[in-house]
């Protein structure tokens, strides 16, 4: 669990005394650290965090950041449920919190799809109360969390449902799936050897590590070079990925117990 000084060494944003100087009168600073505080008194402990890069000189120091919390009711045999915080202090987005889940095995955090509501608070009237709410929000949802990650275990996947669950995958990522500089079966090789189970919970892991992390050999359909794939950095990418890979990972837990 990290402490506030290790958090700011690794995202100096999240200290930020004051917002950026041109956000209206109307904005109320809301100081993520303070936040941290918050949900660390109601058992929510600080496990990682990230921030944005900046463009403009002016923006270092203000730009968006996340940070994963876990509490300890929430520890489940593999995994952790987790609250999910993103936040900025130059106007760039509202705080918000959302649900994701960790696993332990391959140090994977996942940030769960539209299926689980994400709380927003603008920075209008900001009252700690909300911040507390919103934690109470992701607990009461962890109990239907846990159990559509056993539904998932339990899940069998054939070849070709794997396959299918792969190129659908790939069309996340690619505009131009057939531009791609990789195929569905890197996406679905394991990197560990306890990985090469067919059910859809190991197989959604697989895919969406080899997606974020990247390191995937390819070659560019446009130049013929040997590429390899990036890690996905950016905090919104990321956030947008990892929801749209729970929400096609839910939609086939739906059609193969029909």
């Amino acid at each position: 669990m990290l402490q506030n000084q290790e958090i700011l060494n690794i995202a100096p944003s999240i200290g930020a005394l004051h917002p950026h100087e041109e956000v209206s009168d109307k904005y109320t600073f809301i100081p993520t650290i303070e936040v941290i505080n918050i949900l660390r008194k109601e058992g929510w402990m600080p496990t990682r965090v990230t921030e944005a890069g900046f463009r403009k000189p002016d923006n270092e120091g203000f730009q968006k950041h996340m940070i994963r919390f876990q509490h300890p009711d929430l520890i489940l045999k593999n995994e952790a449920i987790e609250a999910v915080l993103i936040n900025s202090h130059n106007r760039s987005c509202a705080y918000k919190l959302m649900t994701g889940v960790y696993r332990f095995i391959c140090m994977n955090g996942m940030i769960l799809g539209d299926t689980f509501d994400s709380i927003s608070i603008k920075h209008i009237n900001f009252d700690q109360q909300d911040v507390i709410k919103a934690s109470y929000k992701v607990l009461e949802t962890a109990p239907v969390v846990a159990k559509s990650l056993e539904e998932m275990k339990t899940t069998h996947l054939q070849e070709a449902e794997r396959e299918v669950y792969a190129k659908s995958a790939l069309q996340l990522v690619y505009d131009d799936p057939e531009e791609a500089p990789i195929d569905t079966w890197q996406l679905l090789s394991p990197r560990r050897a306890r990985d090469c189970e067919p059910d859809l919970w190991t197989t959604f892991n697989t895919v969406q590590e080899n997606i974020i992390k990247g390191g995937l050999r390819g070659r560019s359909t446009k130049t013929g070079k040997r590429i390899k794939t990036r890690p996905v950095k950016a905090i919104d990418r990321n956030v947008k990925l990892n929801r749209a890979l729970w929400t096609l990972t839910e939609k086939m837990k739906e059609l193969k117990r029909r």
